[in-house]
């Protein structure tokens, strides 16, 4: 058995997410008392008993849905489970770094605020969206996008062989969305406040490029896949650049989990709330098992399957 973490990204944040985890794992709601204290605000008031819209404010989602990512992990690591490996989804990638020790836990939640608003300012409310193309393959999703005549959009993330989803400015994605239409491609709206992970998003990766160039990155203790390539990485000094092309360039998640596949992971599970990637995991690969820790009932399943 080789075991890698997957961490979520934005979208899997919902009311009350890890309250009960936290109740009954103390290693787990260390994480959030940690979060709280470094950002001088109440994430763990927010995660637990907070509304639905406050969450999907992306000022709350980012630093919420780390907070919940990494205390799944540590909920694992305090019943002996390690992976010998790690990725996540967006701004899960941060999470998977604060696991493998590249960034420390009390610098990775001022780190992931930063993003959110830098990444919140860069496009003006409105101007942009992303919407998930459901049915077709991403070949199929690029020529689309390349069709679009109203304005900027790309393919931003690669889920699976069959979702690829795009980003852009709203006029364009929507013009994407009737083009795939013709094809039998489904397209469904995000509900997301920016174009996330296309060229929109270069003043929010200038400014993540400023803030890097103060920070110190430890080596990673096991390898981390990362978004931009999918490659696996444990050289400290690429993961500024990596981190900055991140936020501007597609998430290549299948790439990701194929090259994990390939490195011998069998057994993926998916760290913090929702099962986005559990699912995305089990349409991209086969002959894997695949788990999940997002509240106290499914960590229970997790270990036991781990018996």
């Amino acid at each position: 058995m080789k075991i890698a973490f997957m961490f979520s990204g934005q979208g899997a944040q919902f009311p009350g997410m890890m309250k009960d985890l936290c109740a009954a794992e103390p290693a787990a709601r260390q994480v959030f008392d940690v979060a709280d204290k470094a950002l001088g605000r109440g994430i763990s008031e927010l995660c637990f008993e907070g509304a639905q819209e406050d969450l999907n404010l992306t000022h709350n989602t980012q630093p919420c849905v780390l907070a919940a990512d990494l205390a799944a992990a540590m909920a694992l690591r305090a019943h002996g489970i390690e992976a010998e490996g790690a990725a996540g989804f967006s701004l899960g990638e941060y999470a998977a770094l604060a696991y493998a020790g590249s960034i420390p836990m009390e610098d990775v939640f001022e780190m992931i605020q930063y993003r959110a608003d830098s990444m919140q300012e860069a496009v003006a409310p409105g101007k942009g969206a992303m919407a998930a193309m459901l049915g077709g393959s991403p070949e199929q999703v690029e020529a689309v996008c390349a069709a679009v005549t109203e304005g900027y959009v790309v393919a931003a993330n690669y889920n699976c062989p069959t979702q690829t989803v795009i980003s852009g400015e709203t006029a364009a994605v929507d013009q994407a969305i009737a083009l795939a239409r013709e094809q039998r491609i489904r397209g469904k709206k995000l509900a997301v406040s920016a174009p996330f992970h296309c060229a929109l998003m270069e003043p929010a990766a200038m400014k993540l490029k400023a803030l890097f160039e103060g920070k110190a990155f430890d080596v990673p203790a096991l390898p981390v896949y990362m978004n931009v390539d999918g490659a696996a990485n444990r050289d400290a000094a690429a993961i500024p650049g990596l981190l900055v092309r991140q936020a501007m360039s597609p998430v290549r998640w299948v790439q990701t989990l194929l090259n994990m596949r390939a490195d011998g992971f069998d057994t993926f599970i998916e760290c913090g709330p929702g099962r986005t990637l559990s699912g995305l995991a089990a349409k991209t690969l086969t002959d894997v098992t695949i788990l999940r820790v997002g509240d106290a009932q499914s960590l229970e399943e997790t270990l036991a399957a781990l018996k």
